[in-house]
């Protein structure tokens, strides 16, 4: 099985045991999911660098940078809906991320994508079809949209290679593999936003580990170490802390709703795993394989 859906398939499972574990404690789940998210997002930050290198290269990609950042106080202070938001983020970065094997020529590799993103968005959409948010959403639709997604989505894959083989097929698309399997899930249990959240989160802290094992033991070692202290500290941190650490539950709650947005906001700029315009638009031009978009999750 193609390295991409082990690890998606493991976030899977994580997820589900955690939620499983922490059913009658909410409290702990939201503030444990809490951390992990403030230690993706600093992480995010750690292994970026170079990106935000590439950002302050000129005076128009500062501004742009700048604009970026106002525009995320502006969604908070708004109080656009983060569930929404969220679902843009979450739908680019899996279609964008790089695949198994290289994409031919610009154009179909545009098109395939575009198919990818408009999958990625209807099933995240169906997975939390039960939120509040989405409440007005009539599931007959949904159905009928999904459908219509992975209608294109296939025949742009198709497209990609004539003789496609099944395993070629997969590895192309471990994205898509994953959502439809949320989607599976969904239709026996209700998931709620953050526990989607929670999914993305596992995901990312996990993706990182095939690049980064390649560097050798000693890069693995100082990204586990760095990872596990950064959501140590962060536990300790937060509501679940000891008294003389812990910050209190709103002000932690609002913390982390601000970052979120300034997380995601950022991540048009700094992440490789979003449409080439948008890279060269904040970076100049950049090539996709600039750095292993697993760690530039954003």
């Amino acid at each position: 099985m193609p390295i991409p859906i082990v690890i998606r398939c493991a976030s899977l499972l994580i997820t589900v045991a955690l939620c499983v574990a922490w059913r009658h404690a909410p409290n702990t789940f939201a503030w444990s999911t809490y951390s992990l998210g403030f230690a993706h997002y600093l992480l995010a930050l750690r292994y970026s660098t170079g990106q935000v290198r590439q950002a302050l290269q000129t005076v128009p990609q500062v501004l742009f940078l700048l604009g970026l950042a106002l525009f995320a106080g502006a969604l908070y202070a708004g109080d656009f809906p983060l569930v929404a938001y969220f679902g843009l983020h979450h739908a680019l970065n899996e279609a964008y991320l790089r695949r198994g094997q290289a994409l031919p020529a610009p154009g179909a590799r545009q098109r395939f994508r575009a198919a990818a993103v408009a999958v990625q968005a209807v099933a995240y959409v169906t997975v939390l079809r039960s939120s509040r948010e989405f409440s007005w959403v009539d599931a007959r639709w949904l159905a009928v949209a999904l459908g219509v997604a992975l209608g294109l989505f296939l025949r742009e894959l198709s497209r990609l290679q004539p003789r496609l083989s099944l395993r070629q097929g997969v590895d192309l698309c471990p994205s898509e593999v994953t959502a439809l399997l949320l989607v599976a899930v969904s239709l026996f249990v209700r998931v709620s936003f953050l526990q989607a959240v929670l999914y993305h989160f596992v995901l990312w802290a996990l993706l990182p580990f095939d690049s980064i094992r390649r560097r050798g033991r000693l890069a693995l070692g100082e990204y586990v170490g760095v990872s596990a202290a950064v959501l140590g500290a962060l536990v300790l941190l937060s509501p679940l802390g000891p008294a003389f650490t812990r910050i209190n539950a709103i002000t932690f709650s609002q913390q982390f709703l601000f970052w979120s947005y300034a997380h995601i906001t950022l991540s048009f700029a700094l992440s490789d795993a979003h449409p080439a315009w948008m890279v060269h638009l904040f970076r100049g031009s950049v090539s996709e394989a600039v750095s292993p978009p697993a760690l530039v999750s954003t």
